[in-house]
Parts: C-alpha cells; sequence; structure tokens
C-alpha cells in the first residue's frame, strides 16, 4: 500500500537540519518512492539520509509544479532509520515543508 508522510522544518541561514521520518520495522518491508517539498529555490538542498550514508542531496529549483515529485527506490531494513530535511543556502531563516511517499507490506 502505498503512504505519504510530510514534515515541516526550520533551519537557518546556511544550516542543515534534519528530522527522522521513517524507521524501517520488524515484519514490514518499507521502501520509499518519492520525495516533495513546497518551495522551488536554488538555495535550498533536499537531504536524505539513511542511518550515516547520505543518500540524497537535490537541488530543490529542479523541482516544479509540473514535476514535483523526485523518484526514488530506497528500502528500509529493520532498525534503519531515515532522516530527512534540507540544507539552508539562503540569507535568511527558511521553513520547507517535505513529503516522502513510501510502500509498506508484510
Amino acid at each position: 500500500m502505498l503512504k505519504y508522510k510530510r514534515v515541516t522544518i526550520t533551519a537557518a541561514t546556511t544550516v542543515e537540519e534534519l528530522n527522522p521520518l521513517l524507521a524501517g520495522m520488524a515484519g514490514k518491508n518499507r521502501v520509499i518512492t518519492s520525495l516533495s517539498c513546497d518551495k522551488y529555490n536554488d538555495y535550498l538542498r533536499l537531504r536524505v539520509y539513511r542511518d550515516a550514508d547520505q543518500i540524497v542531496d537535490y537541488d530543490c529549483e529542479l523541482l516544479t509544479d509540473e514535476f514535483p515529485l523526485l523518484p526514488m527506490d530506497l528500502p528500509l531494513a529493520e532498525g534503519q532509520l531515515c532522516n530527512i530535511g534540507f540544507y539552508n543556502g539562503t540569507s535568511a531563516g527558511v521553513t520547507l515543508t517535505i513529503g516522502i511517499g513510501y510502500t509498506e507490506a508484510d
């Protein structure tokens, strides 16, 4: 089944902010399938980490109203944690809403 989650994150200028959003669970096969955000700015970079490994570092300007989703195929094994957030390269604080789509099967 396809599910969606979203998180709102605020970052000060030239700072990376991350939030834990999804974890691998026993008996559940979770796979992140898409990523999106609500601002398309070339000074903002989407970031996704699975445990300590950076998986995504993507310029938000490349997402548009016509193509708002970044397709992904990121499985989460039992005990793995997905941290999601962004790097703010602007000269002011920014609040960004980030959404993920994921599948979950028993």
